[in-house]
């Protein structure tokens, strides 16, 4: 019995013969962007005329004309809720970013006032891992910088952002530039599955959760002060083997502790990296020290701190690295199992 082809051995076949309509059909299974959809659409029609069953050939090309017609649609609403600004990305290129929130203006105006200087050493390292193809979950996405740039860069991505006003401002701006592997979860990530009633406030130009979110304030659904939130953990969303992250990024202004007391599993099964971007001067709001997180990960595994420049050294283990300095936002920390 002879092995049936791979995707990326269809994707030949299509490039060295785009008119091949056996080829493009095989696209069905796997499209993975509109341009397959688009594809795949056009070979149904072939067979069609070419005499297959028609039921067959409706049912996909029903399927597929709703999820087409989906994209359509989220290019109407860029179309209509602009503005954008484009911006030139270091090893990724001209990407759109929207400017149509308070939010939105403000973090752009922080990398204004960075330039080149905005976490060089970050972007680097999350370019690099799409251009790996990775699976990168973005906890704490805000309104999707890194996001937008990990898709571009080639990764899938999950990001989540629990802020209900910024998840449009994530969702445009992955539209806006067609990234179609990339998604949004409109969900909080600590040690807890379930609901949380967030205060409900302008997110500009950033959240702090500074309330006990694990515990809902009497009557919260009532009320007009909060916002529902469904929090997670992520051992539940990557409880299924084949999604497993190869790395998840974190920065969740000090929650970063019941993150990963929600990663457990995650951190036990060896195979994902993390990168933190810690605050120490934040963590203390949820009775946490900053060099608890030194015993979170494994003796086997390597503990970095990710410099500006892109060099690793390993963190000091004196403590002297999560000293407050009021000059530092946060630090970038990386750790890497065994291997990883």
């Amino acid at each position: 019995m002879s092995t049936p082809p791979n995707h990326s051995q269809i994707l030949s076949a299509v490039a060295s013969q785009p008119a091949h309509p056996m080829a493009l059909a095989a696209l069905l299974q796997f499209a993975a962007s509109r341009t397959d959809i688009a594809r795949s659409l056009t070979v149904l029609r072939w067979l069609e005329v070419l005499g297959l069953p028609a039921e067959s050939i409706g049912r996909q090309r029903s399927m597929l004309s709703r999820i087409d017609k989906t994209f359509r649609h989220r290019d109407t609403v860029v179309e209509r809720t602009g503005p954008f600004e484009t911006r030139d990305i270091p090893g990724v290129g001209p990407l759109k970013f929207s400017t149509a929130t308070g939010a939105a203006r403000a973090f752009l105006a922080l990398l204004d006032r960075e330039g080149a200087g905005y976490e060089p050493g970050v972007l680097r390292y999350l370019v690099e891992a799409g251009r790996r193809g990775c699976l990168v979950a973005d906890v704490g996405a805000h309104v999707g910088y890194y996001t937008t740039i990990l898709g571009a860069a080639g990764a899938r991505v999950i990001a989540f952002e629990m802020h209900p006003d910024l998840l449009l401002e994530v969702k445009r701006n992955l539209w806006a530039n067609r990234l179609d592997r990339s998604h949004v979860i409109n969900a909080a990530v600590g040690n807890y599955d379930g609901l949380i009633f967030n205060v409900r406030f302008d997110p500009t130009p950033g959240l702090r959760v500074e309330d006990t979110i694990a515990t809902p304030p009497p009557n919260a659904i009532d009320k007009a002060l909060y916002d529902p939130v469904l929090s997670v953990r992520l051992d539940t969303v990557f409880a299924r083997e084949g999604v497993i992250p190869d790395l998840i990024k974190i920065d969740i202004e000090g929650y970063e502790f019941e993150a990963l007391k929600g990663a457990r599993n995650l951190i036990a099964g060896g195979r994902t990296r993390f990168l933190l971007e810690f605050h120490p001067h934040l963590v203390g709001a949820f009775g946490h020290r900053p060099e608890e997180i030194l015993a979170v990960f494994p003796g086997d595994w390597s503990r970095e701190v990710l410099e500006d420049d892109g060099t690793r050294r390993p963190i000091d283990p004196s403590g002297s690295d999560f000293a407050y300095a009021p000059d530092v936002e946060n630090i970038k920390l990386l750790f890497c199992p065994p291997g990883r």
